[in-house]
């Protein structure tokens, strides 16, 4: 494997945690319980993710040659599918963002769990819509060998799980904005503003493709 390629793929593994949906439940739940249960929850969840993404790359261009042989098509479709998964995620933070108070109460209670460890290794798994570009990247990559493999999808994980950490560390430092009220609506409504920029992005730009 070249730097290069190291490079890339620790950035896109440490970023792609602050894409839509990654860190709102994580900053969620430090609001809503101690830190020391929050900490099990982001451990649960960086482990879980990154094992995820890590298995999404390194069987990624099995699974690409098995789908182009297929469903020549199915690339391109598969591609675009985070469209309409971003674009119903923004919907439904939106509704979230504006529940009455009450309804955000009771919702902070429910992220308070007896096992946090095992509750954000379920989340955790919950597959994203990076999972798709991390098994197109794993077959544009071309690993070859075992040592390759294992190389490349140990980036991946430890990338995934140092920004799940980094989340809920910056989060340590300010206990009093993520004890708000405000916190949870806030994080909602903005990453719903993110989430709408990023469908209009990719549909612009997919639009321009098909013209």
């Amino acid at each position: 494997m070249t730097l290069e390629s190291a490079i890339f793929l620790i950035t896109f593994s440490f970023c792609h945690v602050f894409f839509p949906g990654h860190p709102t439940p994580l900053l969620l739940t430090t609001g809503g319980m101690g830190m020391k249960k929050a900490w099990q929850f982001t451990l649960g969840m960086a482990i879980a993710h990154g094992l995820l993404m890590a298995l999404a790359l390194g069987v990624g261009q099995f699974f690409l040659k098995m789908l182009m042989t297929a469903w020549p098509g199915g690339k391109f479709w598969l591609s675009h599918v985070d469209i309409p998964i971003l674009l119903i995620l923004g919907l439904f933070l939106l509704r979230e963002a504006f529940r009455r108070g009450g309804e955000v109460e009771r919702a902070a209670k429910m992220l308070d769990p007896k096992h946090p460890f095992l509750t954000g290794a379920a989340i955790g798994f919950i597959p994203c819509p990076d999972t798709i570009g991390y098994a197109m990247i794993g077959g544009a990559m071309g690993m070859h060998g075992l040592a390759h493999m294992i190389t490349a999808t140990s980036i991946v994980f430890f990338g995934t799980a140092l920004g799940f950490c980094s989340v809920t560390a910056v989060a340590a430092f300010m206990p009093k904005l993520v004890k708000s009220p405000k916190l949870g609506p806030a994080i909602c409504l903005v990453t719903a503003l993110i989430c709408f920029a990023n469908v209009t992005w990719r549909t612009w730009n997919t639009w321009n493709d098909w013209a």
